[in-house]
């Protein structure tokens, strides 16, 4: 019952996520509803892979891949080439990722650590360039990003 449960909520965030990307970001509501979505899923692909559960943590792999898919023609147009860059980065690590997880043989070890890196170095590289604020004040963009 729990796996139904799980994967109806993946299929629940892909689908909002599957609307939201045939079209583009144009608020600062659907850009904060995609960032959330993004910490769900890699929130959920860190417990998947703790509990050994690895096509859980594929699924959330697809639906953070398609969130970075839908983030990069917002940060084009923003000309913002370094957000560019992490996002081009982050979706090379899931496919890294993604290989590591459909292995015969799953190093647990190895991808509980390349999902951390993964949230390390591609979400929290972005987090500190273009967003300021606390879980206490609330987070936003810098001046001028938006």
């Amino acid at each position: 019952m729990r796996r139904f449960i799980v994967c109806a909520g993946v299929m629940v965030v892909a689908w909002s996520v599957a609307v939201m990307a045939q079209g583009k970001i144009a608020s600062m509501e659907e850009y904060a509803k995609l960032m959330k979505s993004n910490a769900q899923a890699n929130g959920g692909l860190n417990k998947a892979v703790g509990s050994a559960a690895y096509a859980d943590a594929r699924m959330q792999v697809a639906t953070l891949r398609q969130n970075f898919m839908t983030l990069q023609p917002f940060w084009t147009e923003r000309k913002k080439d370094d957000a560019v860059g992490i996002l081009k980065d982050g979706l090379t690590r899931l496919d890294a990722l993604d290989t590591m997880l459909g292995a015969a043989t799953v190093d647990q070890v190895a991808a509980q650590a390349a999902a951390k890196e993964f949230g390390g170095n591609t979400c929290g590289a972005c987090h500190k360039l273009y967003r300021e604020g606390d879980n206490q004040t609330g987070f936003k963009f810098r001046e001028g990003v938006f």
